[in-house]
C-alpha cells in the first residue's frame, strides 16, 4: 500500500471551497458556540492547507470579522 502525501487538483479545490464557505460562516454567524467552531475549523484547515503547501493568499483573512487591533 502507497502511503500518498499530496492532494490530487480536485481535492485542494474543495478544500478551498470549503475554506471560502466557512469564512463566510464565521462572519455572518452570532452564535458563540458555533462561531468557536468555526473558527477551530479555519484554523485546522489553514494548518493543513499550509502543510501542503496550498496558497491561501487569497483566501487567508482574519474569520469573525471582529475588529483588527
Amino acid at each position: 500500500m502507497t502511503n500518498v502525501t499530496s492532494l490530487t487538483p480536485d481535492q485542494e479545490r474543495c478544500l478551498l471551497d470549503s475554506y471560502t464557505t466557512l469564512t463566510g460562516l464565521a462572519e455572518s454567524c452570532r452564535v458563540p458556540s458555533v462561531s468557536a467552531a468555526l473558527r477551530g475549523a479555519l484554523a485546522e484547515l489553514r494548518v493543513a492547507l499550509d502543510g501542503q503547501a496550498v496558497e491561501l493568499e487569497d483566501y487567508y483573512r482574519p474569520a469573525g470579522g471582529g475588529s483588527g487591533g
